[in-house]
């Protein structure tokens, strides 16, 4: 009986060291997985702009490398149509765009204040983007009735229009989360689409929203599951 529970014990601890060994080596896979993933990123991205403006909106985007941000944003955009406009390009001309609206609780004025101005007219979002596309490319087919696809990137899910205007070609991508919406247009000479095109994949891979977007800002790791949820609608 002695000699059965002997074998019995040294079975399970054979079990519980292999079971050990195997959840070491799945850890290791996964942390040499992540470096190789965050050297890949290093390579093809550019850093997330230090601006303060991105930061406060909690989005985190990581443009193609060498595409800088500029100054202003390039694109024809009203006064107040949305909360951030910037924009990104390099010297092959090469841009992103960056639109964007979020939802947030509106501060008590302070005592004595004079009133707010009133807010600046806004309409669907989409479709005030697609407007602003339409302006600056001069409505080509691809916007006259445009037809998304739906793309998932790491767990961002994306609207995706891709379209041609003045020699260039445009990709567009909208999102919707909780409070954001946000836009991320590329534009660039087809030429370009080769050495943009994985570029592309990543930084739509390592967008970033609310609370993942804060942690990424403050030097911590995304989740394992990305907070993005289904698409909204257009």
């Amino acid at each position: 009986m002695r000699r059965v529970w002997v074998v019995m014990v040294s079975a399970v601890l054979v079990t519980v060291i292999g079971c050990g060994k195997k959840s070491y080596e799945d850890r290791l896979s996964k942390n040499l997985e992540d470096m190789a993933y965050k050297q890949r990123l290093k390579k093809n991205l550019m850093d997330p702009p230090a601006e303060k403006k991105f930061q406060d909106l909690a989005i985190y985007v990581r443009a193609p490398k060498e595409e800088a941000l500029a100054k202003t944003g390039q694109l024809p955009v009203a006064e107040g149509q949305f909360d951030l406009d910037a924009s990104f390009n390099d010297k092959s001309e090469a841009f992103l765009h960056v639109l964007a609206r979020v939802k947030q609780s509106k501060k008590a004025p302070a005592k004595g204040a004079p009133p707010a101005p009133p807010p600046a007219q806004r309409g669907d979002f989409v479709s005030d983007v697609l407007g602003v596309l339409a302006n600056q490319f001069g409505s080509p087919e691809g916007l006259q009735a445009p037809k998304f696809g739906e793309e998932v990137k790491r767990g961002n899910h994306f609207k995706r229009l891709i379209f041609t205007a003045a020699d260039k070609e445009v990709k567009l991508y909208t999102y919707k989360q909780d409070n954001h919406e946000v836009a991320l247009i590329f534009v660039y000479d087809p030429k370009l689409k080769g050495p943009l095109s994985s570029k592309i994949e990543l930084c739509l891979d390592s967008f970033a929203t609310g609370a993942k977007a804060s942690r990424l800002y403050s030097g911590g790791a995304p989740e394992e599951e990305a907070d993005g949820g289904a698409p909204g609608p257009l």
